[in-house]
């Protein structure tokens, strides 16, 4: 696959998004070159290279990308040369970071104090945690956990009202998301994930929380910060 892509793309335009994994990920998509989205899951937000032709002497690629500008959430396509892609992705990537840093009514402050204090307690400090994937024995065991989280979860309905019910289902689904994206994810991105589902589910209950967190800290810590070693 990479060899259908023009080298001077992998060359000029992967460095930058490397230097930003913690905000960003590359997906593999067949119909364009080179293709990110916000590691944010409730984001549509992506940056991709779609073709390329030469238009007045000069190489062209077609580069589309979400939001257009600070300006402008809506999607946005242009022919540009090669040092005019760079500049683009640098200020999408700008946008992206911003989004993350601002604080507004639409943030939870709850949540978000909740997911900064499980990033605390599993925090990653290997120095491929930004473009390396938990391995093999790692990703089995995340399996595990998650399948096991969403028995938990399912036994927890009983004798529960409709509204907790429905939120312990919505937590059910994100722990199965969850799931599909342990091979694909970086460990810090992983993690992050994780994050965020374990701040929705202590603001749900403790009860809930202490059955997909607290029962098995000692355990995650052990498998995710040291490899099970």
């Amino acid at each position: 696959m990479k060899k259908t892509i023009p080298l001077k793309i992998l060359e000029f335009i992967r460095p930058i998004a490397d230097e930003n994994l913690s905000i960003v990920r590359q997906i593999k998509d067949e119909k364009a070159m080179f293709h990110l989205v916000d590691n944010d899951v409730n984001s549509d937000f992506f940056f991709k290279v779609t073709n390329q032709e030469t238009r007045s002497g000069h190489l062209h690629y077609l580069t589309e990308y979400k939001p257009m500008s600070k300006e402008n959430v809506q999607p946005y396509g242009e022919w540009i040369q090669l040092d005019k892609v760079a500049i683009r992705i640098k200020d999408w990537l700008e946008i992206i970071d911003s989004y993350n840093k601002i604080k507004t009514v639409f943030d939870d402050p709850i949540l978000k104090t909740y997911e900064t204090n499980f990033l605390n307690e599993i925090d990653i400090l290997d120095e491929d945690a930004n473009v390396a994937p938990f391995d093999l024995k790692q990703q089995l065991y995340l399996d595990e956990y998650l399948s096991g989280v969403d028995e938990k979860l399912q036994k927890l309905k009983e004798d529960k009202t409709e509204e907790e019910v429905k939120q312990l289902s919505e937590l059910q689904n994100e722990a199965k998301e969850i799931k599909k994206e342990v091979t694909k994810l970086t460990k810090r991105n992983l993690v992050g994930r994780l994050a965020k589902f374990w701040a929705k589910s202590q603001k749900v209950g403790i009860d809930v929380i202490k059955e997909v967190f607290v029962s098995v800290t000692a355990e995650l810590a052990k498998r995710l910060l040291t490899g099970g070693n």
